[in-house]
C-alpha cells in the first residue's frame, strides 16, 4: 500500500463511526489482497497477505458475541485466514480468491448499512481536515484546523 493510500485511510478513520470502521477495515484488507496479487517478489506478496490477515483478525476481535450473527462471521473469518495462510505457504494468490469474494460481499453489506448508523465518530479529538476550499496545480488543496494537539515544552 502506498503512503498516499495510508494517508487517505487515516483521514477516513479519523472521522469514522463504528460501522464506518468495519467498512474501512474491509476496504484495507481488500487493498492489501490487491497489492498481493500485484506483488513482484515473494516478500512483497507475503507482507501484503499478512497485512490483509491482520485486518481480518481485527474484524474477528471486534465481534460482539451477544448476537447470533457473530458465530457465523467468526467461522467465515476463520476460513479466510486459513486460505490466506495457504496462499503464503504455497506462494499462490489463487488460494485467496474465494476469500476475496467473501470479503467484497461482506464489505458491500456493511457499506449498505453504514448510512443507518448515526453514531458519533469513534475518535473524539481528531484533527479536522478541509479539502477543496482552494485549488492548486495538482487539484484540491487540503488544510487542517490549525489546532496544536501535541505537547509543548
Amino acid at each position: 500500500m502506498t503512503q498516499e493510500m495510508k494517508q487517505y485511510y487515516t483521514r477516513r478513520i479519523a472521522n469514522a463511526n463504528r460501522t464506518g470502521m468495519v467498512v474501512l477495515t474491509y476496504e484495507i484488507a481488500l487493498q492489501y489482497l490487491s497489492d498481493a496479487r500485484d506483488a513482484k517478489t515473494h516478500e512483497e506478496f507475503e507482507e501484503a497477505v499478512r497485512m490483509a490477515r491482520r485486518c481480518v483478525e481485527q474484524l474477528r476481535e471486534a465481534l460482539d458475541y451477544k448476537y447470533g450473527l457473530s458465530f457465523t462471521l467468526v467461522r467465515l473469518y476463520d476460513f479466510i485466514t486459513i486460505e490466506m495462510d495457504k496462499a503464503i505457504y504455497r506462494r499462490d494468490a489463487s488460494c485467496f480468491e474465494e476469500s476475496g469474494k467473501i470479503l467484497e460481499t461482506m464489505h458491500d453489506s456493511f457499506e449498505k448499512i453504514q448510512d443507518q448508523d448515526q453514531s458519533a465518530p469513534l475518535m473524539q479529538n481528531a484533527e479536522a481536515v478541509y479539502s477543496g476550499m482552494t485549488y492548486g496545480r495538482n487539484g484540491a488543496n487540503e488544510s487542517t484546523d490549525g489546532v496544536n494537539r501535541g505537547f509543548t515544552v
